[in-house]
This record gives structure tokens, sequence and C-alpha cells, in this order.
């Protein structure tokens, strides 16, 4: 259980750092491609997520 805690908490800094990118380059009339962008975000957050419950010997 203590993992999904710890996936839950990378998804929702991943997301909310998005966001924040996402806001700001709206401001600058710059426009973010979901498409290409969505991918990215997820296999961040799956690195994430793998360095933090890999197993330390």
């Amino acid at each position: 259980m203590n993992n999904f805690f710890k996936g839950a908490v990378v998804t929702v800094i991943v997301l909310t750092i998005f966001i924040i990118i996402n806001v700001i380059c709206n401001m600058n009339d710059i426009d973010l491609n979901s498409v290409t962008s969505g991918p990215v975000i997820a296999v961040c957050a799956m690195l994430i997520y793998q360095g933090l419950t890999k197993n330390k010997k």
C-alpha cells in the first residue's frame, strides 16, 4: 500500500508541474501539443516512481 501512495504523490506532482508549465506557455501564446506531451509526462512519472520504489541493497 505504501507504493500506491508513492505513485499517487508522484502523479499529482508531475501533473501539477505540467499544468503550471502549460499555463505559463498559454500566457505567452505558445500552444503545447497534448498528443506529444501526454506520453512524455507518463514516462517521466514512471521513471520517478521507479526510482523511488527501487529496492536498495
